[in-house]
């Protein structure tokens, strides 16, 4: 009998129990099972997450865009594709990111206080302003 959706969320849940506990090693061999199982934006995403706590960047960045393939309108995929590509220096990527998780979802604040930064460290002062503003806004300052 072959291993089912209902297997891969269970793997899932313990991946992400292990991640809480900062057993990342332990959470992507979880995150790794349920995806020869089945796979969703969700578990890359997760397993992405956990590849960002190692340092490991580039694999990072491997499983956001796997993971925006099969679900482009998760806004956190987006987010989260951003800081890694932050961490590599790959500022002009990593704005597109944030970009589009503004776009997927305009009230996130995070998206919008990294745009701003990004755009503040690349001498855009008056967009990041414009970006500052918008976070102030966002949480009611």
């Amino acid at each position: 009998m072959g291993l089912t959706e209902a297997d891969a969320k269970a793997l899932v849940s313990e991946g992400i129990l292990s991640a809480d506990y900062d057993e990342h090693e332990e959470a992507i061999e979880f995150y790794d099972k349920a995806l020869k199982i089945v796979e969703t934006g969700e578990i890359y995403l997760n397993k992405g997450i956990s590849l960002v706590e190692l340092e490991k960047y580039d694999d990072a960045v491997t499983c956001y865009d796997k993971a925006s393939a099969l679900d482009a309108n998760d806004s956190l995929i987006w987010y989260n594709r951003g800081v890694a590509l932050t961490q590599l220096e790959r500022y002009d990527d990593a704005l597109s990111s944030y970009e589009k998780a503004i776009e997927v979802s305009p009230g996130y604040a995070d998206a919008w206080y990294n745009k701003a930064e990004l755009l503040k460290h690349k001498g855009q002062d008056a967009e990041s302003e414009n970006c500052f503003a918008k976070v102030k806004e966002l949480e009611g300052e």
